[in-house]
């Protein structure tokens, strides 16, 4: 990598983002990864969009569903990150095995105890020209649940050329 090239890519890395679970779930499919690309874009109504590599197994759940969560995750969250961060194949249901650890009062998957959540109307898909596309979409709910003292996971890549 050139010199221009590796200067570019570490002052790109330091853009900061969020980390949360991105999730959506329709016809008894339900699935989730782990998002930091998530950007509040309007007030009125609220908008929030999401980056999203096409062909993962989210994109026709979000989609049929028109319903999108976003679970940010709490300062520390190293077992979601481990848990979400490579994604899942479209036939494994992430919480089989363990179904309480989500509210069961919405249609898509919302953590019972993160820092906080978003519930998206799914609005739209945009093509970037790159190789993420932007879903956006509306927030029509939303909680605080982290405590007194509480940070959101802020992340800062080495290298804003890669994950």
């Amino acid at each position: 990598m050139s010199s221009l090239i590796t200067q570019l890519a570490a002052a790109l890395g330091k853009v900061p983002s969020g980390l949360a679970i991105a999730t959506s779930a329709h016809n008894h499919r339900r699935t989730a990864f782990l998002a930091s690309w998530y950007q509040q874009i309007s007030f009125n109504p609220p908008l929030v969009t999401l980056s999203i590599k096409p062909g993962r197994p989210i994109e026709p759940l979000i989609e049929e569903s028109g319903l999108i969560g976003l679970n940010l995750l709490r300062e520390g969250d190293f077992a979601s990150l481990k848990k979400y961060g490579r994604g899942f194949d479209p036939d494994i249901d992430p919480w089989a095995e363990d179904p309480s650890i989500l509210l069961n009062t919405h249609s898509t998957p919302l953590f019972a105890d993160g820092f906080a959540w978003l519930l998206l109307k799914y609005i739209k898909k945009m093509d970037t020209g790159g190789d993420h596309q932007l879903f956006i979409g509306e927030v029509i709910e939303g909680r605080i649940q982290g405590g007194e003292g509480d940070k959101p996971y802020i992340h800062i890549r080495k290298d804003g050329l890669g994950y």
